[in-house]
């Protein structure tokens, strides 16, 4: 039976925006990091549906659905889990190659655009040495850039004519319909033919990590453009918000050097590339978001952030340390002087003097705060500051990494941590009062879920912390609770997924968790301990996350040994009634506790933090 390559499958989940896909079809309104609105699949008056972007999942507080983008669409139209993925493919312009042999993917479509995009590199690389390319090479060459450099990165030009490129296209191999999907061309406004997107432009290939070229940035020499740069639209291959100039180069050495420096633009890059700073990758026609830093998170977690010195740069640059931030990376600012961008900064001054101010570059929170000193002026302005800061940290997603960022703010600001970690918690309880706010008669709480033992609290309480990012203790649940003391119907089989994925080392990404076919009632409770799991790091410290799964631990540990000591204690008072001889019964009785006395008292020996 045919079926979805899983890179067309994982293209597929990269796409899928939950935010923009609930979006189509619930009105929501911010709060935070969430978005709420009415829920799509139960009747109510006030919002109890949650969509949390950066985790890619929805939950309703009211009714409890809950999943990723591919589930909400299953649930929305009442689909099945295939179905659902070519919609989405459908939505996003994904070429669906049905599976067959090995190398379909490659067979379709998709591969005519890959082969459409190096036709027009290479096109384009040999017009920038022809006759009517000499101005643009002039001026490339005279701000520095040598042949060795352009040609490396395979710069080239568009010529200020509709039609240079696609006279060079074969049409009858590549039909209409991959001419307007390669965002290489526009329709004529009476539709009758294709004219060049790109025309009288300097030519920068924007390729994948793979080395593929997928795209194009091109820059005017038309001094009355309003557009100095124009790139290329999403196109089935080319994922604009996760794509970074130059990374098919720079990989390697990001690596090596353990961390990246990020500058804005393809000159920028060109020009650090050159000078021999390797690590170095830039934008490619969209402002830093999540999936950038995702993409970056494969290489390494260190970056340097080099944007242009002018105000519309250091914005630029606070923007991007927050969402660095919140992905989990250390980052650090170099501040250029305002008529500066890297480009010029480096050809003006030279490496070395580049290197300096790298190797003194603050840590981003310290480089915020030395940017809004105007903000420290008086009382109610430090406050309005350090309010806008807060809610900034409190999404931060490593509890580790956000503590030692309130104590840097905290030292530098001269607040008390507690102070300000009550701010946090503030923020956390306003949104859980939102969320929670218009539930109706139903609980929002663990009572809509069937936790009735203590047993059962304890399984539920320990797939939540295998949830969070504490890997000691994510470590000490999966090695030391055996999986056969889960009992519970619904938390067993989730515990068994989250074990196996820690086994394995696979990422338990909260999306991710949603692409195996569960149960309705599964879906309920893995959502509900997602959520949970989140808000786990705001209340306790690793310690008391550690002494809470060695409760649970020993809850379930000792579950079976309290059972046969209740069921032994009413045999006793039975054979007591009846003057049989309890001898056997009392030494077995005993011999119980004692067991189970050895595990508690082993359990509470284990050392924490």
């Amino acid at each position: 039976m045919a079926r979805i390559p899983s890179i067309t499958v994982e293209q597929i989940k990269n796409r899928a925006d939950v935010l923009e896909i609930v979006s189509d079809v619930v009105q929501l309104k911010q709060r935070g990091r969430n978005y709420f609105g009415l829920c799509p699949f139960h009747e109510e008056k006030t919002p109890s549906f949650s969509v949390n972007p950066s985790m890619g999942i929805f939950h309703c507080f009211g009714c409890g659905k809950g999943g990723n983008a591919i589930t909400f669409v299953m649930e929305h139209e009442n689909i099945d889990y295939v179905e659902a993925l070519k919609r989405l493919a459908e939505r996003y312009g994904i070429q669906i190659e049905w599976e067959k042999g090995a190398d379909d993917f490659q067979k379709g479509e998709t591969a005519l655009l890959y082969e459409i995009h190096e036709i027009a590199r290479d096109y384009y690389q040999k017009q920038l040495y022809s006759s009517k390319g000499k101005r643009s090479l002039d001026y490339l060459e005279s701000r520095g850039f040598d042949k060795n450099t352009l040609q490396q990165f395979s710069v080239g030009f568009a010529l200020d004519e509709w039609d240079g490129l696609y006279s060079q296209i074969d049409v009858k191999r590549f039909n209409s319909k991959v001419l307007e999907k390669s965002g290489l061309f526009i329709k004529s406004k009476d539709k009758n033919r294709f004219l060049d997107r790109f025309r009288n432009r300097i030519m920068f290939p924007i390729c994948n990590v793979s080395g593929r070229v997928v795209a194009f940035g091109g820059r005017t020499m038309d001094p009355d453009e309003d557009a100095k740069y124009m790139n290329s639209p999403e196109t089935p291959i080319y994922f604009k918000s996760g794509t970074l100039y130059g990374l098919e180069h720079s990989k390697t050495a990001i690596q090596l050097e353990k961390e990246v420096v990020l500058v804005e633009g393809y000159t920028d890059f060109l020009r650090f590339y050159s000078s021999g700073i390797k690590n170095v990758v830039a934008g490619s026609g969209t402002a830093l978001n999540f999936h950038h830093a995702r993409a970056l998170k494969r290489f390494t977690t260190r970056t340097v952030l080099c944007y242009d010195g002018d105000e519309a740069g250091q914005k630029a640059t606070e923007r991007s340390g927050f969402i660095l931030l919140k992905e989990g990376f250390d980052v650090r600012a170099v501040q250029l002087p305002a008529d500066d961008d890297p480009d010029s900064y480096l050809k003006n001054k030279g490496i070395e003097a580049f290197q300096k101010l790298q190797q003194e570059a603050p840590g981003f929170i310290d480089h915020y705060i030395r940017n809004h000193q105007a903000d420290l002026k008086t009382p109610a302005s430090k406050t309005r500051f350090v309010e806008t800061l807060i809610s900034e940290i409190s999404e931060v997603k490593n509890p580790v990494t956000r503590d030692f960022i309130v104590k840097e703010v905290a030292e530098k600001l001269n607040l008390r941590e507690e102070r300000i970690f009550s701010q946090i918690r503030r923020v956390y309880q306003q949104k859980r009062r939102g969320a929670e706010a218009g539930n109706g008669n139903k609980s929002s709480g663990i009572s809509e879920l069937q936790i009735v033992t203590a047993t059962d609290k304890a399984e539920f309480e320990l797939s939540k912390l295998i949830l969070t990012d504490f890997e000691d203790i994510v470590g000490f649940i999966t090695s030391k609770v055996p999986l056969k003391v889960y009992k519970h119907s619904v938390i067993t089989p989730i515990a068994k997924e989250l074990y196996k994925r820690v086994r394995e080392n696979q990422a338990i990404t909260p999306a991710s968790l949603f692409d195996r076919d569960w149960s309705d009632q599964e879906k309920l409770y893995l959502s509900r301990l997602i959520l949970d799991a989140e808000s786990l790091p705001e209340h306790l410290n690793e310690q008391d996350l550690m002494k809470l799964a060695i409760d649970c631990m020993t809850v379930l540990m000792t579950d079976q040994l309290g059972k046969s000591i209740k069921e032994l204690r009413t045999k006793i008072k039975e054979a007591e009634k009846s003057d049989a001889d309890t001898e056997p019964l009392v030494l077995e009785l005993s011999q119980l506790q004692k067991k189970r006395h050895e595990i508690r008292s082993k359990l509470r020996d284990i050392k924490i933090g």
